[in-house]
């Protein structure tokens, strides 16, 4: 049992410094964030951090958004599923972080919660018949 964890564990980084060492930004600030979750669970709280900092990174580089900057927001596929779970995923662990780990500001998801905040709009409807009082 010990061999086979460890053969998928060697595979796993294996695979994971082929993303890194890539181009694809998508996948490296989803590598990071995963990184950053596992991190969390195992309770190394500044590798966390530190992997969660990558994330942004890598966010900003590949300069994501909720919305595109122009134009009309795409149809909701399952790649624009993904890079929207990426970003609110993000935010939410940084502020995990800050709530419940270490009350360090947070600093790295300004730019993705602010647009998250001020520029996505979302709304909450309600269906209520007209004759309900």
């Amino acid at each position: 049992m010990v061999r086979l964890q460890a053969k998928h564990t060697q595979l796993a980084l294996e695979q994971l410094a082929e993303i890194v060492r890539g181009s694809d930004t998508n996948l490296r600030a989803q590598a990071f964030l995963y990184l950053a979750a596992a991190s969390l669970y195992a309770r190394w709280f500044v590798a966390s951090r530190e992997y969660l900092r990558k994330a942004c990174i890598a966010l900003n580089a590949a300069n994501l958004r909720f919305i595109p900057a122009t134009g009309s927001p795409p149809g909701l596929t399952e790649d624009v599923h993904e890079r929207l779970a990426i970003l609110s995923q993000t935010i939410y662990l940084e502020n995990y972080l800050f709530l419940a780990v270490d009350e360090t500001e947070p600093k790295v998801t300004v730019r993705i919660e602010k647009e998250f905040r001020h520029e996505l709009q979302v709304r909450v409807r309600f269906f209520a018949p007209c004759d309900v009082y």
